[in-house]
């Protein structure tokens, strides 16, 4: 946990506001999401193995069903694009243009200021290159769902 201080009524108030937006990818109208994970998210769990089967299997029915992309960038690969940068959002518009978010632990910022929005934009197609393409990449998800699910299964 990030911050393991917070309070709890805060932490509950900002896991009801993410299912809240997670109701956006039920809609008609939805974005186009491309997502790069870095495969340690997926081989170091941060939960028991059943419950990361579950999330695991989860990912990749949200990916299916919304006609997203996910990569992922293999644990092999040593030095990348935006390795430092936390979490990065490139978002585009139909009628603005192009904002990037960046994140940290404990703050994010908006960046529209376009030679920076078009640095983080070139950055962000390198890592694409650099990751695994979207069917090895949910075939390698899959397969360490059932994994855990084996896992689960024997410490039962």
């Amino acid at each position: 946990m990030a911050k393991p201080w917070e309070e709890a009524e805060d932490a509950e108030h900002k896991v009801r506001a993410r299912i809240e937006r997670a109701k956006l990818w039920k809609s008609k109208v939805r974005p186009t999401y491309w997502v790069i994970l870095r495969e340690d998210l997926i081989r170091k769990p941060l939960l028991p193995p059943e419950q990361m089967a579950e999330q695991l299997k989860h990912i990749v029915e949200v990916i299916r069903s919304t006609q997203s992309v996910l990569q992922i960038l293999p644990d092999t690969t040593i030095g990348y694009p935006l390795m430092m940068g936390g979490e990065v959002r490139v978002m585009t518009f139909s009628d603005a243009p192009p904002v990037v978010w960046v994140e940290g632990t404990f703050n994010g910022e908006s960046i529209d200021y376009p030679p920076l929005v078009t640095d983080h934009r070139r950055s962000y197609d390198l890592l694409r290159a650099a990751a695994l393409p979207p069917k090895a990449s949910l075939a390698l998800i899959e397969e360490a769902a059932r994994g855990y699910r084996d896992e689960a299964q024997e410490q039962a």
